[in-house]
């Protein structure tokens, strides 16, 4: 019985390898193509100012450190 399981275990393991390289090399090999450029300072702006954000990282931190 203990062989028939190794049998089986090893079975499994080359099913497993084999269709892992299949997976892998499958894949294309092409390059991404380059995303498109953007206009100069086209960023995200944020709809809150940058002292609500960072007041509410302040107090975050001190509530975090009290507990």
């Amino acid at each position: 019985m203990a062989a028939t399981q190794a049998t089986i275990s090893r079975a499994f393991l080359l099913l497993l390898v084999t269709v892992t390289f299949a997976v892998v090399s499958a894949q294309e090999s092409e390059m991404a193509p380059a995303p498109a450029p953007m206009d100069a300072g086209a960023g995200f702006s944020l709809p809150v100012s940058g002292a609500i954000v960072g007041f509410s990282l302040v107090v975050s931190l001190l509530g975090f450190w009290k507990h």
